[in-house]
């Protein structure tokens, strides 16, 4: 492994590298536990120290989980709290939110140029489209429009969808084999289009943030892409960038 490698790249990073392309290739599946250090750095022929690195910046990612007398295992969406990893809002006095969800519609569309470029296939692809409330103590805080690619969620209906018992990306991870594991997001501050005003109860003339997401796999594939309008008077966003200590 390491003939070819870039001496610019530590090895520890080559090795992550290689776990990432294995866990896209579905050889080791969510909730399954990995090999031990001493057995992947032979897989590797590298030192324990960097295999373990490499296991450490996975641990941070939330892409892997250490667990006591168990090792070390792929982690599962519905392991950890929803609304932590990808969920970036709390309530304007800092209090836990309760967050429930309700669906508006389900259906299908073709991609737009926008829409193709965005999840690179073909124009007019046929894409499943999404319309999906969050209440936040039982009022309305979040219209989520979502696109998924049909190819890639084949037996996806409305059925599955709502009849989910936990989050949309673990029912992607535990139905469909897909993991997310980062997404992109741009914000901006915009006046609430028409088919927003009525479900969150806000005016033309209100401010409400508008958040454009793109969810991604590996190898960073985009397998959703959203818009989710937010009525900040219910909650606020938040962000946290660096390690934490």
């Amino acid at each position: 492994m390491t003939k070819f490698r870039n001496p610019e790249q530590p090895l520890y990073f080559l090795v992550r590298e290689n776990m990432l392309k294995r866990l896209g290739e579905g050889e080791w599946e969510p909730g399954e536990r990995i090999p031990t250090e001493p057995e992947l750095a032979k897989i590797f022929s590298v030192s324990v120290g960097t295999v373990r690195k490499a296991i450490e910046d996975l641990v941070t990612e939330k892409i892997l989980v250490r667990r006591a007398r168990i090792g070390t295992t792929v982690a599962l969406h519905q392991e950890h709290n929803q609304f932590s990893t990808f969920f970036n809002f709390q309530s304007k006095s800092g209090d836990p939110l309760k967050v429930s969800a309700q669906l508006l519609s389900f259906g299908k569309t073709k991609a737009t140029k926008e829409l193709a470029n965005i999840f690179k296939l073909p124009e007019k692809e046929s894409l499943i489209v999404i319309d999906n409330l969050r209440l936040i103590h039982n009022e309305p805080a979040m219209y989520d429009r979502i696109w998924l690619p049909e190819k890639l969620f084949p037996q996806m209906d409305r059925k599955v969808f709502e009849g989910r018992p936990d989050s949309i990306y673990a029912l992607f991870q535990r139905q469909f084999k897909i993991t997310v594991l980062r997404i992109y997001e741009q914000i901006e501050a915009i006046n609430p289009p028409d088919f927003v005003q009525q479900e969150l109860k806000l005016k033309k003339t209100d401010a409400s943030l508008k958040i454009s997401r793109h969810a991604m796999t590996y190898g960073d594939e985009v397998i959703e892409y959203r818009h989710r309008y937010v009525n900040t008077s219910r909650c606020r966003y938040q962000n946290q960038i660096g390690l934490k200590e």
